[in-house]
């Protein structure tokens, strides 16, 4: 049996004894519980306080893996379960980046060079055979599946590539900065792509850059959020008009619009 409270994990009735944890797992039909680096960088993003952030932070950094690429090293939190026929072992830029800028800011908190080591290292898997990037015609997009090399999801885009300025805000470092200007270029390019008119996709897909299928409610309220994030954190008043305007979408529709 699995117990759950506000921010930790207790597993009872176990031939070894009581295990707990800080991490969210997330259970799969038919692959049991699992670790998922994703929603532990929502939950560690979301402590109310520096100990508990940290704690989440400290036990996410066990399952880390360092690789070297022609010499460089870097780090990826593979998932150990199959999703879609994907095999273990797959990568999600929404992870890595949002990660890295969340190590960044432990970093900034502590001093302490194993988080900075963590941070880059994650910054570098952008620049390494991880599939987390693939090149389309918009510019380089930020995949949340890197098995799925077609299937462009704006929320992991944009979370990813935020993840990143929060890694160079927290760091300087360069790298963090050239791949969070390089996301929301492409999302300059292509955001029309996500805007049926009156709504917002949740992904396009395949090589014509078709709608997947409209975003849900949270979904498009979480598209307007991020766009206004990527305002925020650029200046350009240009993101700034697609917060704005995938927010009068909520008001068409008789809904109450985000407060941005």
């Amino acid at each position: 049996m699995i117990v759950f409270s506000s921010m930790a994990c207790q597993f009872r009735n176990m031939p070894v004894p009581e295990f707990r944890s800080n991490l969210p797992f997330v259970y799969y039909k038919n692959r049991g519980w699992h670790i998922y680096p994703v929603t532990t960088s929502n939950l560690a993003g979301g402590c109310g306080n520096t100990s508990d952030f940290l704690e989440v932070l400290d036990e996410q950094k066990l399952t880390v893996s360092f690789r070297t690429y022609r010499g460089m090293r870097y780090a990826v939190f593979p998932m150990y379960f199959d999703y879609h026929g994907s095999g273990t072992g797959w990568l999600d830029s929404f992870a890595q980046g949002n990660l890295a800028g969340l190590y960044a800011r432990a970093y900034n908190l502590t001093g302490k060079q194993e988080y900075l080591d963590i941070s880059n290292s994650l910054i570098n898997s952008f620049h390494a055979p991880t599939g987390l990037v693939k090149p389309t015609k918009y510019g380089n997009f930020y995949l949340h599946y890197n098995f799925l090399r077609e299937h462009y999801i704006l929320n992991a885009h944009l979370i990813c590539a935020l993840g990143l300025h929060n890694a160079y805000r927290y760091t300087r470092n360069l790298r963090a900065l050239s791949l969070f200007r390089t996301g929301v270029s492409t999302f300059r390019r292509m955001n029309w792509r996500f805007d049926s008119g009156r709504w917002t996709y949740y992904a396009v897909s395949g090589r014509y850059y078709r709608p997947a299928w409209l975003a849900s409610e949270g979904y498009h309220r979480l598209h307007v959020q991020l766009a206004n994030r990527v305002w925020k954190a650029t200046g350009d008043t240009y993101y700034r008009s697609i917060a704005l305007r995938w927010n009068s979408y909520l008001k068409r529709k008789g809904l109450r619009p985000e407060r941005i």
